[in-house]
């Protein structure tokens, strides 16, 4: 058994901001629902608030004491701000970091904070956030490089919002991200990354109110095999982790008579053709999601 985080145990990410004045107490307590949070020192922080959120977060590591199996992560501000944080007193009862603005300009500098620190035993999720996430080749270099980063990288988180930004545009009411033209980006990771064995997480969506649409987009996650998204807000949990579960439920039976060593190579289920070579992979990748549910 693998001693880095499960992709499929991610669930719902919610991001809390370190100025946070009960982070603490969020650290201790969190929510039946919730699987795997992230503590931001990044967008969610102005830069004169960075010395208040540090040491905010300082403070709740100092008083952390691990009394659940919910998956906590830091959202560092930058490399050196990693080097910082991996100083403070506890930070080994961290499950790992979320890597910000993550790209061929700086993969260099993330390697070498972690290869400086003596006990790394982190999970990783790097952010495509920055505009070479729209040029096809650097994202394959990208995830040649990444490569070497082994089973540390649990997935690579799309940071829609800032993606938007560099295209001047921001989500509407009543739209899904697959109904802006991230969508073409998003098919570009999936296509670069996937195939060459890395899982990516579903985009954050940020109409807090509208819950039916994002719904709508959880849906279409999942039809893209996003098994993991962020929340913003702790309302969109419950959204989230229910599609994930009736997701797993309404598959798994598809997906063991793929599995299944007697099967023929080519079937019917609930009035679909199944092939057994060609959809094993899905159907592996949704037993995994399925034992994290049921």
């Amino acid at each position: 058994m693998s001693k880095y985080v499960s992709y499929f145990n991610l669930g719902a990410t919610l991001y809390t901001p370190c100025t946070h004045g009960k982070l603490s107490l969020l650290m201790q307590n969190s929510s039946p629902m919730i699987r795997s949070t992230v503590l931001c020192l990044e967008d969610a922080v102005h830069e004169d608030e960075l010395p208040l959120a540090l040491n905010n977060l300082k403070t709740s590591l100092q008083d952390f004491n691990r009394k659940d199996k919910v998956k906590r992560f830091i959202r560092p501000r930058n490399p050196l701000v990693l080097a910082e944080i991996l100083r403070y007193k506890n930070i080994d009862k961290i499950d790992g970091f979320v890597l910000p603005k993550f790209d061929l300009h700086n993969i260099n500098l993330y390697e070498k904070v972690i290869k400086d620190y003596e006990h790394d035993h982190f999970s990783y999720m790097p952010i495509i956030e920055t505009a070479q996430a729209f040029e096809p080749k650097a994202m394959v270099q990208l995830c040649q490089s990444l490569k070497k980063w082994g089973d540390k990288v649990i997935c690579l988180r799309i940071g829609g919002n800032d993606l938007m930004n560099l295209l001047g545009i921001k989500r509407m009411k009543g739209m899904t991200t697959y109904d802006t033209p991230l969508r073409s980006v998003i098919d570009q990771l999936v296509i670069t990354f996937r195939p060459q064995g890395f899982e990516l997480s579903a985009p954050v969506f940020d109409l807090i109110e509208d819950l039916e649409t994002l719904k709508e987009e959880v849906m279409m996650d999942l039809a893209y095999g996003f098994y993991a998204k962020t929340a913003i807000h702790p309302s969109q949990i419950e959204v989230i982790e229910n599609a994930f579960s009736s997701f797993s439920e309404n598959h798994i039976g598809q997906a063991k008579s793929v599995l299944n060593k007697n099967a023929s190579a080519v079937f019917k289920f609930n009035g679909q053709m199944m092939e057994k070579k060609c959809h094993d992979r899905w159907a592996t990748r949704t037993i995994k999601l399925a034992e994290c549910y049921n």
